[in-house]
């Protein structure tokens, strides 16, 4: 549901979906295999040629770096687009600790998506979360374009802000819901679920 957002919202040509494989923020055991995320990726998707799912960071051996991915796309993949970069708001408030992070401001338009699982979704607070930190943390002039609900610096820089539909569903709930022993019909895709199933995934 985000994906789809996201593409309406940006009149995107394409969404890739881009499995990390060791991430450098996360402890190795937050993870299910790589092989195995992967085949719930695909599963998951719509058939849709708009959605892609790329595994080169699966590929990439040692910790997967984000700049390492966009360089990567921006010379070989696709040259010459512009490049939108989405990610939750818990990472965004830390990507001043991410590898070459200001490089990588330069070479995207990233897209804070923001989501509230219990109640409406409050504008003002999200906006003011963003803010803080673009001016706490990050170098330039930004400046915020309500119209536009995005953050632009004098280099052309921009920061968007894409509140979501609220969703009550989210990875860390249905990872604990597994161990739990309760059930995650509701929460994921049906070929996705009979996957994590067979294979026994998050116990």
């Amino acid at each position: 549901m985000v994906a789809e957002q996201v593409l309406e919202r940006f009149s995107l040509d394409r969404l890739y979906i881009i499995p990390c494989r060791e991430p450098p923020h996360k402890p190795p055991d937050y993870l299910a295999p790589a092989a195995d995320r992967l085949r719930m990726v695909r599963l998951a998707l719509p058939a849709d040629s708009r959605y892609c799912l790329s595994e080169i960071e699966i590929e990439r051996s040692g910790l997967s770096y984000t700049i390492d991915t966009v360089t990567h796309f921006a010379a070989a993949v696709i040259p010459g687009a512009t490049l939108f970069l989405v990610m939750g708001m818990d990472a965004f408030l830390e990507i001043h600790t991410w590898k070459r992070w200001l490089e990588l401001l330069e070479q995207v338009q990233l897209v804070v998506v923001t989501r509230q699982l219990d109640g409406e979704s409050d504008t003002d607070a999200d906006r003011s979360m963003i803010d803080g930190n673009i001016r706490t943390r990050l170098p330039g002039d930004y400046t915020y374009d309500e119209k536009k609900s995005c953050w632009q610096n004098t280099c052309g820089a921009c920061i968007h802000l894409l509140q979501t539909l609220p969703v009550a569903v989210s990875s860390s709930q249905v990872r604990r819901w597994i161990k739990t022993g309760k059930p995650i019909a509701d929460l994921v895709p049906s070929a996705v679920k009979a996957y994590i199933e067979e294979k026994e995934l998050y116990r």
